[in-house]
């Protein structure tokens, strides 16, 4: 393990670290736009230059590996007088057209230019310009903002290995264009490269123009349209998530990109409160949870089917519900395909079957379950259900075991067909209307917090499986 000096600090750091990543664990971040740990280095921005004792040239920290012995400036008067010049080559033809870019208070090229650049430009000629350029319906390209980092272009080339992007031309004339004016559209990975963008020249279609980053709250969570519960962000303001993004976690490169479909699930959670159920109903009529207790105590034996998308908490108070742990059920039968299986590890869309395994349900039985239905072995079912994670096949199944029992209680956050022929139902909150967590496939706990508050009446799942709970259970003499 090396150790080096950086600014008359000494610092030790792993065989193979990168002088810029050496330098960050020292305590001093160096600039940079064209770096990302999850791409191949090219040193083609100039930012990260250092100086290095000994060498005669300014270094590129994003390509140099750091030495045992090497003792390093990131701010000596060289530097300075580098990043300087460099921010003033980018700002030459940059527009000025910060008020309106979707970039702004996301920045890099603002927050390096107030950090390094002048307040000055000697600039006099007129700005270069692009000809529009159309991407497809999921991104918006900007030329005319680009500074030319190619990490977009890498992300085709190394993660997706797509090759939409390109650069093309040379000197003044350099762009990054599409091959032979291919869209992004197929590309399911596409939104990542508005995430990897530093300045404003690549944008969403769905989020530009809608909302200031400065108002949004960034809320950790996790997708569930993901077959390993993907770390998130959830940016929120107005009680609403406007976007997600992802969120890193350290030694799992994967997590620096998600899907499309991850990124654009957050509108189905954003539900209109006047549309939604306020409080428990029994055959179509509100009712009492008290009076449901009741009808639940008095039919007979319970089993519960518990989909195998919500947290494991709610999983362990379902599943107390259950009169033997042997009749619980687990539901749930999406699948992904395997096209990046580097970023995927998965096919599995259920990704908390291992939690809700743990917790004694079984997968793959509901054909039993509706057996003990219809020979009346079972009267009462208490099915945890979202329609999204089951076929049609399943959605079958699922049907015929509600209208077989003698009595059903659906509980589903986002309400489908299912739930509108259960004889009851709760109005339970979304996964991002509570604090849970999950096991997703390669065991790994992943935790997730409430980002949204509920209307008033609707509650976590566990919560009201703890109430009823509480109520089924023999009162004392």
């Amino acid at each position: 393990m090396p150790t080096l000096k950086i600014n008359d600090i000494s610092v030790t750091v792993k065989s193979g670290t990168l002088l810029l990543e050496a330098c960050k664990q020292a305590g001093f971040e160096i600039p940079h736009y064209c770096f990302h740990p999850a791409l191949t280095p090219v040193a083609t921005c100039r930012m990260c230059l250092v100086e290095i004792k000994g060498q005669p040239k300014l270094a590129t920290s994003c390509t140099v590996l750091a030495a045992d012995g090497m003792e390093v400036s990131t701010h000596s008067v060289a530097v300075s007088d580098a990043r300087a010049a460099v921010m003033e080559f980018l700002l030459i033809n940059h527009p000025l057209d910060c008020p309106i870019c979707d970039q702004a208070g996301e920045c890099k090229l603002q927050d390096y230019s107030y950090q390094y650049g002048s307040s000055e430009s000697r600039m006099e000629e007129p700005k270069r310009r692009y000809r529009y350029e159309d991407l497809g319906a999921k991104i918006v390209i900007d030329k005319n903002r680009c500074i030319h980092c190619t990490r977009c272009v890498r992300f085709t080339q190394e993660i997706s290995k797509t090759f939409e992007l390109t650069v093309a031309n040379r000197g003044a004339q350099l762009e990054v264009s599409t091959y032979q004016g291919r869209s992004m559209d197929a590309n399911p990975l596409a939104g990542n490269i508005v995430d990897l963008c530093p300045v404003g020249a690549l944008t969403s279609r769905d989020f530009r123009f809608t909302k200031r980053s400065w108002y949004l709250k960034p809320m950790p969570t996790i997708s569930r349209h993901s077959a390993m519960a993907s770390p998130l962000w959830a940016d929120v303001d107005e009680n609403k998530v406007w976007r997600f993004r992802p969120r890193h976690l350290e030694m799992k490169r994967a997590t620096h990109f998600i899907f499309d479909e991850e990124r654009q699930a957050f509108a189905r959670y954003n539900l209109d409160p006047a549309t939604r159920l306020r409080q428990p109903e029994l055959n179509g009529a509100p009712a009492t949870l008290d009076a449901l207790a009741e009808v639940l105590r008095s039919t007979g034996t319970v089993a519960v089917v518990g989909q195998g998308t919500f947290g494991c908490d709610s999983a362990q108070r379902l599943g107390d519900l259950a009169s033997r742990e042997a009749l619980r059920f687990g539901s749930g039968d999406r699948r992904y395909p395997l096209h990046f299986p580097d970023l995927q590890g998965s096919g599995d869309g259920i990704f908390n079957r291992r939690g809700f395994a743990e917790r004694g349900y079984r997968f793959g039985h509901l054909d039993e379950l509706l057996d003990l239905v219809q020979r009346g072995e079972v009267a009462a079912v208490v099915v945890l259900h979202d329609c999204e994670f089951s076929s049609h096949r399943e959605g079958e199944q699922l049907r015929r075991i509600v209208e077989a029992a003698a009595f059903s209680c659906v509980l589903e956050p986002i309400p489908s067909e299912l739930s509108q022929i259960a004889t009851a139902r709760l109005p339970i909150a979304t996964y991002l209307e509570e604090s849970d967590f999950v096991v997703n496939h390669d065991g790994e706990l992943r935790r997730y917090q409430r980002v949204l508050a509920p209307p008033k009446g609707v509650k976590p799942l566990a919560t009201w499986a703890k109430e009823l709970l509480g109520l089924l259970a023999p009162q004392p003499v």
